[in-house]
This record gives C-alpha cells, sequence and structure tokens, in this order.
C-alpha cells in the first residue's frame, strides 16, 4: 500500500553532501557542519526544561516517594503487580519498585547520589524523546526556539523529572515521540504491526501511551482509507479492537470511582493551569497562539481577523482565569483540520484531553499536549524558518554556555538577577525535600519518635488544593497521607518493636513557615535559605 502525503514542500535541515571517505574535503566539512548544526539546535530544544532541572537536581523524596518508600521497605515484590494505583499499571509499578529498590528504602535519609542517578536517567529518557520530536521537525531553527522557550516557560509538566515514579511517563513521551517521527519519515506503514503490538502492551504500562497511539492511528486508518485492499481494512480494524480492549480490560476489570463529570473538567482546567503558573506564563501562551495563526500563512485580510478574534477570545480566557495554553492548543488542533492531517489532528486531540481522562490535575498530564502544539506550530512555516538563517550555531552554543554559567551561579549560591527571583518556588520546593527528610530523621531518633505526625497545611492533588499546588509558600512537599504510611510503618517508635512506643501521646506537627498554634513549642528547627525555615511543633501532654 502506498500511503499519499499532502506535507509541504519543507526543506530538511540536513540538506548536503553525503558523508563519504572518498568524498573531497570540503564534502565532509559540510557534512561535519551539518552534524554541528543539528546538535546545536536540538541542544537548544532541551534548554528549557533542561536549564531547571540542572539548576534543582537532585531532589530527595517528595510527593508519592513516601508511600513508595513504605511499600518497599514493608511489603514483598510480588505486591507490585497488584492493584495500587488510579488505574492497573502492573509494568509500571514493577519498574518503579525495582527503582525504589534501588534507592534502598533502608536507607533514610535517601542517598543523595542514588537519587541524583536515577532522577537523572529518567531525564535521559525525556530527552531521548525529545530527540525524536526534533528529529521529526523540518524547520528546526524555529522549533529549537519554541521548544526552547515552552520547555523553560512551562516547566511545571516536567515535575516527574525529580521522581523515580517518573520512569511511569517515559514509555508515554517515547511513543509521542516514535508516532511523530515515523509521520514525519513516511514510514509509519512499515512500522504499524509490531508498533501496535507494542502500544497494547503498554495499556499495562500507561493507558496514555496507547490512548495515544490509538488516536493516531484512527487518523492514519482515515487518511489511507480508500488505498486499502481488504486485507489491510481487516489488520486495521484488528490493530483499533486490539487497542481498545487493552484499555477496556483495564477499567472493567480494575474499576475505579467514578469521578462527576463537572470534576473531570475541573481537573482539566487545572492540569493546565499548573503549567501557566503566573502572568509571564500566559502572555507566553497567548503569544505562542498568535504565531500558530501565522502560521496558517493566511491571506492578510484573513490573517489580521484570526489574530483580532484570537486576541479578543484570549482577553476573554485570561479575564475568566481559563488557561491560554487551552487556547494555544485549540489554534494547533484547528491548523491540522485545515492541512487535513488527520493522524496528527486525532493524535493532538487525545493529547489535549488526557488531563479530563487522568482527574487529577496533575501538570505532566498537560505536558503532551504541549508538545504536539510546539510541533505543530513550526509545521510547515517555512517563511518563518528563513527568517532565522541568521541563527547560526555558534548562537545556540553561545546561550548554552550562558546558561550553564547562569545554573553554575545560582548553585553555588551567587544572586543572579531576575534568574533567582524566577528559580526561588522551584529551590524552595527543592529545599524542602531535604528538611523533611532530616526532620523525619531527627524524630526517629528523638525523645519525640512515639508522637503522632500532623502538617498544617495539605499537599494532595492539585484539584484538592489548586490554591496551594500554586503559591507553594508553606506547602509541604508531599501528601501527609504519603509521609504518614512510611512514619507509621518504619519509622515511628514501635513500628519496630520500641519498647517505649507508649510513653506519650503527644503530636509532632512539622511546619514550612506559620506556627501551628499559640500552644505549640518549637522543638526543632532547620533554616532554609529559599523556603524559609521548617520547624517540629510539639502538641499535646505527657501520659
Amino acid at each position: 500500500m502506498t500511503v499519499k502525503t499532502t506535507d509541504p514542500p519543507w526543506e530538511p535541515l540536513e540538506t548536503g553532501v553525503a558523508e563519504d571517505e572518498c568524498s573531497p574535503p570540503s564534502a565532509r566539512g559540510s557534512q561535519q557542519f551539518l552534524r554541528l548544526e543539528r546538535l546545536s539546535f536540538y541542544l537548544l530544544t532541551i534548554l528549557g526544561f533542561s536549564f531547571w532541572f540542572f539548576l534543582a537536581v537532585p531532589f530527595a523524596s517528595h510527593r508519592e516517594s513516601y508511600w513508595w518508600l513504605a511499600e518497599v521497605r514493608t511489603e514483598p515484590f510480588v505486591k507490585a503487580f497488584g492493584f495500587i494505583s488510579s488505574t492497573y499499571r502492573p509494568l509500571a509499578q514493577a519498574v518503579s519498585w525495582t527503582g525504589f529498590l534501588a534507592l534502598n528504602p533502608h536507607i533514610f535519609p535517601t542517598s543523595v547520589l542514588r537519587q541524583a542517578l536515577l532522577q537523572g536517567f529518567v531525564y535521559s529518557m525525556f530527552v531521548l524523546a525529545w530527540w525524536f520530536v526534533y528529529t521529526s521537525a523540518k524547520n528546526r531553527r524555529l522549533f529549537s526556539v519554541i521548544a526552547c522557550a515552552a520547555g523553560g516557560v512551562f516547566f511545571s509538566g516536567y515535575v516527574h523529572l525529580f521522581h523515580i515514579y517518573g520512569l511511569s511517563y517515559v514509555p508515554v513521551l517515547l511513543t509521542l515521540g516514535a508516532l511523530l517521527r515515523l509521520h514525519s519519515n513516511l514510514c509509519f506503514e512499515k512500522y504499524q504491526v509490531w508498533f501496535a503490538a507494542v502500544a497494547t502492551l503498554l495499556a499495562f504500562w500507561h493507558p496514555f501511551a496507547t490512548g495515544l497511539f490509538l488516536a493516531f492511528y484512527f487518523g492514519y486508518y482515515l487518511e489511507t482509507f480508500h488505498e486499502r485492499s481488504r486485507a489491510q481494512h481487516f489488520q486495521a480494524v484488528l490493530i483499533l479492537l486490539a487497542c481498545t480492549l487493552a484499555v477496556a480490560v483495564l477499567v472493567v476489570l480494575f474499576p475505579v470511582l467514578p469521578t462527576p463529570l463537572s470534576a473531570k473538567v475541573y481537573a482539566f482546567l487545572v492540569s493546565y493551569r499548573t503549567n501557566e503558573v503566573n502572568v509571564v506564563a500566559s502572555v507566553v501562551a497567548f503569544l505562542l497562539a498568535e504565531l500558530t495563526v501565522l502560521s496558517l500563512e493566511l491571506s492578510p485580510r484573513l490573517n489580521a481577523g484570526a489574530l483580532l478574534i484570537v486576541c479578543g477570545v484570549g482577553a476573554a480566557f485570561f479575564a475568566k482565569g481559563v488557561p491560554l495554553l487551552i487556547l494555544w492548543c485549540a489554534i494547533a488542533l484547528l491548523k491540522l483540520y485545515r492541512l487535513r492531517y488527520w493522524s496528527l489532528f486525532f493524535l493532538a486531540l487525545a493529547a489535549i484531553l488526557l488531563p479530563f481522562g487522568g482527574g487529577l490535575g496533575s501538570p505532566m498530564h498537560s505536558l503532551f499536549a504541549i508538545i504536539v502544539a510546539v510541533y505543530v506550530t513550526t509545521l510547515g512555516w517555512t517563511k518563518a524558518e528563513h527568517a532565522l538563517l541568521f541563527f547560526r550555531p555558534q548562537y545556540a552554543f553561545g546561550i548554552l554556555a550562558v546558561a550553564a554559567v547562569v545554573v553554575l551561579l545560582v548553585r553555588v549560591g551567587i544572586p543572579v538577577p531576575v534568574v533567582t527571583k524566577a528559580a526561588t518556588p522551584l529551590l524552595a520546593e527543592r529545599e524542602r525535600t531535604y528538611q523533611l527528610e532530616k526532620i523525619l530523621a531527627w524524630l526517629r531518633n528523638s525523645e519525640y519518635c512515639s508522637c503522632e505526625l500532623a502538617f498544617t497545611e495539605p499537599a494532595g492533588s492539585p484539584v484538592s488544593s489548586v490554591e496551594s499546588a500554586l503559591a507553594r509558600r508553606s506547602r509541604p512537599p508531599s501528601a501527609f497521607r504519603d509521609v504518614n504510611f512510611l512514619w507509621q510503618s518504619a519509622l515511628q517508635c514501635g513500628s519496630t518493636g520500641d519498647s517505649n512506643a507508649n510513653l506519650e501521646k503527644r503530636t509532632a506537627t512539622v511546619t514550612f513557615g506559620e506556627p501551628p498554634s499559640a500552644e505549640a513549642s518549637p522543638v526543632f528547627e532547620i533554616p532554609g535559605r529559599y523556603a524559609g525555615d521548617a520547624a517540629v511543633w510539639i502538641t499535646g501532654t505527657q501520659k
């Protein structure tokens, strides 16, 4: 079957002379320059999120890490194949369990070196996925600039880089990158059966991966519908049914509590809102939406009208508190509809709706839509690519060098104008992860080891505390139920057979800011440079 394509006549970055040992020196030099050019713009592509990652890595335990530490410490490995998540993900759970075993949950506080290595591995997988996406783009100068801006401004979606559980999302990102690359290279047909088999299996890793493939393949089937033989139609229907059945089986056999539609809509909005965390991010999202309109290359009159409409809708969104990221993604979707790229259209639609299916409001759930929007914004926009021809590799390397110096300065404690202030929320979050581990370790070995644990502020999923998730002024780095699970199962006196377990009936309240009440007394403090002081306050009476 020959698949027709309506792709515009792009000019790939690598147009040049093929490398050959017998080629003249000028030809080999041209090939080396093209490789250098490709590398420079790829590094610029991943610079946005890499800058913040290297500024803060490694985090200590945070978010669900405490729950995993308690489970891995107290339960056998076979528990990893049970139903322990919002959906049944035995493959992801087994891999995550192995990661926490490598961290060694019996050592607390956790090893900084092992945390760094494991978080670095998750980061490397994200980088690999971005390589797939980057090599799919034809207008790579333009792509690298937009991807760098999006990764730097909408960094919240990369929070799982600092979490071993981020391994759960690695196949989702790799699936997205692989689909874009195969589509760009016009060779998806060759690998569709194998890809379908892997995507079906990945339902047991994370259903998002299967969902993205299913949406892409449905669009691909529409594109090639009239060119298929009866056997090929049968194959396509079989692939669609297999992927659908894999997801359906997980839903039927391992049902979760029903979520009202209003709650799902709210989670959808929160997921984008926790990526668009401030006015600057809203402005950038609006500008990207306008750029996507320009990439349509309409007639001057239609172009002006479309830009004005986006301005009006954007102003309404901003006034109502609706994330402008949704507007950008919607325009990218309209662009794909106009181009009749049905495989990419349904892929983008599925990526945009993932937060609705997730229902947690996690910024990670909208990251995939942002990546697709970056790709679509540059799709076929050769005029903008030609306008950036002045942007040479040495400029990209210069930006990378400046970013490296800034990271080094901030990490050694030297204030950098603008950057240090912008990085303070991330650095404060990192600092709190170490403060909490040190506090729990101190409590474990103190006279208050039998106390009950308490927080003054919740730190659950974003849908349960969206304002706290955005402000993060005194928010703990992990939900109380996760921390308390580890405390009661492994650290508290009595959890290990301590004979003094019932000597006291008191509560140790951990704070990252204000004291819990006037009656409480501080017994332990850890100063913080970015997050402020963390403290332990004791309330109650001795028995």
